[in-house]
């Protein structure tokens, strides 16, 4: 398992952030659609990113698990 410093200087991470500042900044000059299309956008990219990383590391386990069983 990562460690919360890891994470925080991730690529994704750092994306996300990105997105989520621009988001901000458009709907301060009142870009309130693309704004908030861009906030929740990197929001949900963050997340599926991150789903898919814990999904592989399930499945290395799974397949961990099960050669373990069969020896």
């Amino acid at each position: 398992m990562k460690t919360f410093a890891q994470k925080l200087s991730s690529r994704k991470f750092i994306a996300a952030l990105g997105g989520i500042v621009g988001g901000i900044l458009l709907i301060a000059n009142g870009n309130t659609t693309e704004g908030t299309t861009a906030l929740v956008g990197s929001i949900l990219g963050y997340l599926a990113a991150e789903g898919m990383v814990d999904l592989a590391a399930v499945r290395a386990t799974a397949e961990e698990a099960e050669d373990f069983k069969e020896n």
